[in-house]
């Protein structure tokens, strides 16, 4: 690592001259490490990479011509890099797929082979001894299997470069799917290369051009068939001419300490993963374990893949101070297939930036820095730097391609030579996705469909365009409301958070994975305890509470939630579901009037007031009012109904709250703001309140509430929520003010 870039001296037109050169410049010099605990530490150099590589190749050329594709399905280990670039080395397109569960169909690797058209697919002896070809689809069946580890090395000497280019097709990058069908990124050669050097400037690594000392160490985890793990802990290293320790991300997920043990043992340089690993170290290690890890040698710890929560930054910074991490050794990064990988990077060597927002106005899509304000009422966002080298990064309005101001949330667009060809097979999807266009800036862009904004010239992420949940005209990114669920109970880990129709509505549905050790009798207060969290932070009401089994949420390689399978799947009734809380189905609201008299009452003609009746007894009825209220307006049992219960958990949202107080004043005549049932959550608190002011408003009519009006900041807020609702809904909301 290093501040001072050294630049490459040498010309790269392809993958191919990178192995065959680094091969002549490095020779023996190991490239790779793989730790396996039961086989012990296994090495490839730069040599025998090469060599295998074109023994690989040689075998291909055989079966397929160049320019086909080729699926490679390797457990984790060394044989997939060779079986990568032996297709390189032959002229053919490879594609990383998922490694299939023994004697299991294999329904999303059918899928990739279908849409790629592969015709011959390369994995190990041992895999193809695992596989029940019977149970995979024809496809699957009809493919031809070559076990490269049987390939022997000699047929080399029969290997002659391939006609490839700069612009000549090296791989297929399929998609994680987190918002649709998986699809093929076309990246080339010389989208690699421009890849590779832009993470190299924007780490910081100096390139060796001796071959005398190996300047740097990474150690990864992460699976080869995803692209970080691919191009971050695999060719990256290969390309600076450094050294790549690799393990199964089964190992790391069984006991994240071996990624740490090897980031000390190795005396690592690089190492990174998406966010939910760093948080998954510090849950899952020991302050005496950390003490005995020594990261004094790791210099960028880079983060990227999933949103980067500022919780995280810290919580990882502060329980690894110990193993002498360092603050500014944290690099937040953005990046996608479709640009190959990085994007936008901070500088290296310097600490995260983290931003306070306030989280109602980046929900209407503009940013006003929080100095001030609570936990429920800011929201925390991690920079994630400026453009690659070479690569431009603009912000602009989703549907007009106007570029947006600084502050303004729009979507993230690229421009560059990373960006890659576009979608095998899919014309149309290349034209809407990488022919993009920015009123005044010259030639095409990619839309990334993810949204973010610049502050102070630096990159924010906020969220997946067609994640966004819009509730009442209002943005809600998914994995804040996620964030917000999976911290309201110590026994839940990750889930999903989207939106499905009912009736007319569109209804929050929130799934969470619950420890396996929890009592089935605490279910319910697990439900309780989400909605609580997402009523009073977000001001929505979660109408169903899904808690699936640990470890079975959809998600993809990297560790990404897949929100639309997770939906899918609760739709169909496939999740792994161990309890479900869904609200009853309400009745048509009433509009006061009509409650009054379908209650036979007309509020302060019950003779509630304190001239006949003392503070407890008033308190009472208007309890007894309350769950009248609550079973007509929200459809609960009355059984349900506990006074020292908060709203929140009765299901009662912003909306439906505006709409208690309305009802309050026009039941028992007492001058009510809008967030009353906010600042008194439960029905004791609040009928004990309306009592007190009641009794005073009869002792002394011309007196104020204390209680402070609604400012002009909450009549906003309500307006906000105007948009996006039916005619009915504004016009309750706008006759309650």
């Amino acid at each position: 690592m290093a501040s001072v870039f050294l630049q490459r001296a040498d010309v790269l037109d392809t993958m191919v001259d990178l192995l065959r050169q680094q091969a002549a410049r490095f020779g023996d010099r190991t490239a790779f490490v793989y730790l396996d605990d039961l086989a012990g530490e296994q090495s490839i150099s730069f040599r025998q990479l090469d060599l295998e590589a074109k023994a690989i190749a040689v075998h291909l050329r055989a079966r397929v011509q160049p320019g086909d594709c080729a699926l490679l399905v390797y457990p984790a280990g060394l044989e997939f890099i060779s079986a990568f670039f032996g297709c390189l080395y032959a002229g053919v397109v490879a594609v990383p797929a998922t490694y299939p569960k023994p004697r299991r169909p294999l329904p999303r690797m059918a899928s990739i082979a279908r849409d790629s058209r592969s015709t011959v697919a390369l994995t190990t002896r041992q895999t193809l001894d695992t596989m029940d070809m019977s149970q995979q689809d024809d496809v699957v069946a009809a493919m031809q299997w070559l076990a490269t580890d049987e390939v022997v090395v000699e047929g080399a000497r029969d290997w002659s470069p391939p006609v490839v280019e700069q612009d000549t097709l090296a791989f297929l990058q399929y998609t994680s799917g987190s918002t649709s069908d998986p699809k093929g990124v076309m990246v080339s050669h010389g989208n690699l290369l421009a890849n590779l050097e832009a993470i190299r400037k924007s780490f910081g690594i100096e390139v060796d051009h001796t071959g005398r000392e190996q300047i740097a160490t990474g150690v990864f985890w992460l699976p080869a068939y995803h692209d970080m793990g691919l191009i971050g802990g695999i060719l990256t290293p290969l390309y600076v001419g450094g050294r790549s320790v690799l393990m199964a991300p089964a190992a790391f997920l069984q006991k994240p300490l071996r990624w740490l043990e090897a980031i000390d043992q190795f005396q690592a340089t690089i190492s990174g993963a998406p966010n939910f690993a760093y948080e998954y170290c510090v849950k899952r290690t020991t302050p005496e374990e950390r003490a005995g890890l020594d990261f004094s040698s790791w210099q960028l710890a880079f983060c990227g893949a999933e949103p980067i929560r500022a919780e995280t930054v810290r919580h990882f910074t502060q329980a690894f101070a110990v193993s002498n991490f360092r603050p500014d050794a944290f690099y937040p990064c953005y990046g996608l297939a479709e640009n190959t990988l990085l994007a936008a990077g901070s500088e290296h060597r310097r600490e995260p930036t983290i931003l306070r927002v306030d989280r109602a106005s980046l929900a209407a899509g503009e940013v006003k820095v929080a100095l001030n304000g609570s936990v429920d009422s800011v929201q925390e966002l991690v920079g994630c730097g400026t453009a690659a080298a070479e690569h431009r990064v603009e912000i602009t309005h989703p549907l007009t391609g106007e570029m947006c101001p600084e502050d303004v949330v729009g979507e993230i667009v690229l421009q560059g030579p990373s960006v890659a060809k576009g979608y095998f097979g899919r014309a149309e999807e290349i034209n809407r996705n990488f022919r993009a266009r920015v009123h005044g800036i010259e030639g095409t862009f990619l839309s990334t469909g993810d949204l973010g904004f610049f502050h102070d010239g630096e990159l924010f992420v906020t969220g997946r365009l067609k994640d966004v949940i819009i509730i009442r005209g209002r943005n809600h990114y998914p994995q804040d409301i996620e964030s917000t669920a999976e911290s309201a109970h110590e026994s839940l880990m990750p889930g999903a958070a989207f939106c499905v129709h009912v009736g007319e509505e569109e209804t929050l549905v929130v799934v969470n994975q619950v420890d396996r050790q929890l009592d089935k009798s605490e279910y319910p207060n697990v439900v309780a305890a989400i909605r609580r969290a997402i009523a009073d932070v977000h001001e929505l009401e979660a109408q169903t509470v899904v808690l699936i089994r640990q470890s079975s949420l959809p998600i993809t390689s990297s560790g990404k939630v897949q929100r639309s399978l997770t939906r899918d799947q609760h739709i169909e009734g496939s999740l792994r579901v161990v309890h479900e809380w869904t609200a009853p189905a309400r009745p048509k609201a009433a509009g006061p009037a009509n409650r009054s008299q379908q209650n036979g009452s007309a509020g302060r003609n019950l003779q509630i007031t304190g001239d006949v009746f003392g503070v407890e007894q008033t308190a009472e009825r208007i309890e007894a009012w309350l769950e009248e209220w609550l079973v007509d307006r929200v459809g609960l049992d009355p059984a349900e109904i506990l006074r020292d219960k908060p709203f929140a958990e009765f299901g009662v949202d912003s909306l439906t709250a505006v709409e208690l107080s309305h009802e309050l004043e026009q039941e028992f005549g007492v001058p009510l703001p809008p967030i009353v049932a906010w600042n008194y959550p439960t029905p004791a608190a609040l009928s004990r309140y309306l009592a007190e002011q009641s009794i005073a408003a009869d002792e002394e009519p011309a007196s104020q509430s204390d209680e402070p009006s609604a400012s002009d900041e909450d009549f906003e807020a309500m307006l906000s929520e105007i948009e996006g609702m039916s005619d009915e809904e504004a016009q309750r909301l706008l006759d309650s003010e």
